[in-house]
C-alpha cells in the first residue's frame, strides 16, 4: 500500500517546504502541486484574481493522475503532495482513488493563525501568491475536522521546524 500524503492549507502555510523536507529525509517522492497549474491559473493569481471553480477543476485532476501514476511506479510506501485542498469537496475528490485499495490518502493540514501566514508572505521573495490572496484563501478554507471527515491529522505551523517535521513523522509512522 502506498500513503498520499497531501499537506494541504493556505498559501505560505509550509506545504512546499515541509513536504520537500520530509520527502527528502524518507526518500520518498514529492509532487508540487503549484506546478501542476495550467499558466492561465498562474496568470489570474499573479494579477491578483483568486481562482474559481472552473480553474480548480483541472488543476485538482493534474494533480490526482500524477500521485496515481506515481504510485505506479514507485517502490516507496509515501508520496507526498503539496496542494491548497481547501475544500471539503476537493478533499472528497482527491481522497476517492476508484478500484485501487493500494492507494490510501491523508490530508496533513497545516494550520497557522492569520498574522503568521501574513508575516510569512510578506518575507517571501519570488512566489506568485500575493498578500492580498490571503484573505481569498481564507475565505474559501473549509477547515477539515478529524470528527467529521476522514484521514485527516492537523499540524499547528506556529512550532520551529524541526518540531513540525517530527510531529509529522510520528504521526504518520501510526497510520
Amino acid at each position: 500500500m502506498v500513503l498520499i500524503l497531501i499537506l494541504m492549507g493556505v498559501s505560505a502555510s509550509g506545504k512546499s517546504y515541509i513536504g520537500n523536507l520530509i520527502s527528502q529525509g524518507l526518500d520518498a517522492p514529492f509532487i508540487e502541486g503549484d506546478d501542476l497549474h495550467p499558466p492561465s491559473n498562474i496568470q489570474k493569481m499573479k494579477s491578483g484574481i483568486p481562482l474559481d471553480e472552473e480553474d480548480r477543476v483541472p488543476w485538482l485532476n493534474a494533480v490526482k493522475n500524477e500521485f496515481i501514476n506515481i504510485s505506479k511506479t514507485s517502490s516507496k510506501p509515501y508520496i507526498f503532495v503539496a496542494c491548497s485542498a481547501l475544500k471539503y469537496n476537493y478533499r472528497e475528490f482527491l481522497r476517492n482513488v476508484p478500484d485501487n485499495n493500494d492507494i490510501k490518502v491523508w490530508f496533513l493540514y497545516l494550520k497557522g493563525s492569520k498574522e503568521l501566514l501574513q508575516q510569512r508572505i510578506i518575507e517571501r521573495k519570488d512566489h506568485f501568491m500575493k498578500l492580498n490572496m490571503l484573505e481569498s484563501q481564507l475565505n474559501t478554507l473549509e477547515e477539515p475536522n478529524p470528527d467529521s471527515e476522514e484521514r485527516i491529522i492537523i499540524i499547528d505551523i506556529s512550532k520551529e521546524v524541526d518540531k513540525i517535521k517530527e510531529e509529522i513523522l510520528e504521526k504518520i509512522s501510526m497510520i
